[in-house]
């Protein structure tokens, strides 16, 4: 049964408009598929193109998609890199990419490039601190270069370099004795023991005390080594914050509003309590 609308419209009217409807989508249909067709041809184009470093081809189509494991993909790509060389590159579906093993290879792309380039941080798990001389490189290294250097100037570091060595064999033991009859250590928390082996360098070289807090075991000045170890963790953890919203940090003093927040007060509180070390 035909709308009433319809019954008004004369026959020749309704012809007209079915001849070009039927047109209308023939054309949009038309339209699509040309659109599909030019798509695969140029997705077959590009993926005929050779590689722009040597690296696996992988499958039509998908390329190496089906390779890359999450929890394989990592020690797939270093196998490749040492079949390919340092720098290779493959193809996920459609998408080239690029990995580098070389150093010298990224501080040119870094130096060269005129656009945004992120570059991924190993440390992905965060068992390193985020931040800190030994992770810091390019435009940050550079503006702190002038605070690093007399650090780094020979007569300190002839008088670090031995505590550096006596922490790294505490760093030893730790793990060896951690470890079961295997060899396996079930227990792995390297970030903690890291902070604790920076921590006891840092209270041994700037105040002349070893609190030994990479050692459960040590009894000697049990309370002091809690309250430094306290106290220098509140104050990284508070600093780090501060770091983190560097904008607002000359107005983060120990005072309403920014007091109430527990980061802030660790700061203010924990910087006294340094002195006071300092001054012992």
């Amino acid at each position: 049964m035909l709308n009433p609308f319809l019954n008004r419209v004369a026959p020749g009217i309704l012809e007209i408009l079915r001849r070009r409807t039927d047109t209308m989508v023939r054309g949009v249909g038309a339209l699509i598929l040309g659109s599909l067709v030019w798509k695969i041809v140029k997705t077959v184009r590009h993926l005929a193109k050779p590689l722009p470093f040597p690296g696996p081809q992988g499958a039509p189509m998908v390329g190496v998609a089906l390779e890359l494991d999450p929890n394989t993909a990592l020690a797939r790509m270093r196998s490749w890199i040492k079949h390919y060389g340092k720098t290779i590159s493959f193809r996920v579906f459609t998408t080239t990419f690029i990995a580098t093993a070389n150093p010298d290879t990224i501080k040119k792309i870094l130096k060269d490039s005129n656009k945004g380039l992120i570059v991924r941080q190993l440390n992905s798990l965060n068992l390193l601190p985020k931040s800190g001389m030994f992770l810091t490189d390019g435009n940050d290294w550079k503006m702190n270069r002038k605070t690093v250097d007399p650090i780094m100037a020979e007569p300190n570091v002839r008088g670090m370099v031995p505590v550096m060595s006596q922490m790294a064999n505490r760093l030893v033991h730790v793990t060896s004795a951690l470890a079961d009859s295997s060899g396996m250590i079930h227990n792995w928390e390297p970030h903690t023991w890291l902070q604790l082996a920076a921590l006891d360098f840092t209270v041994a070289t700037h105040f002349g005390k070893d609190y030994n807090l990479l050692s459960p075991l040590g009894s000697d000045g049990s309370t002091d080594r809690e309250f430094v170890h306290k106290t220098f963790r509140d104050f990284l953890e508070g600093f780090d914050f501060m770091l983190k919203h560097i904008q607002l940090a000359p107005l983060m003093k120990n005072r309403y509003p920014f007091k109430l927040n527990q980061n802030v007060a660790k700061v203010a509180s924990e910087k006294n309590e340094i002195f006071s070390i300092d001054a012992c």
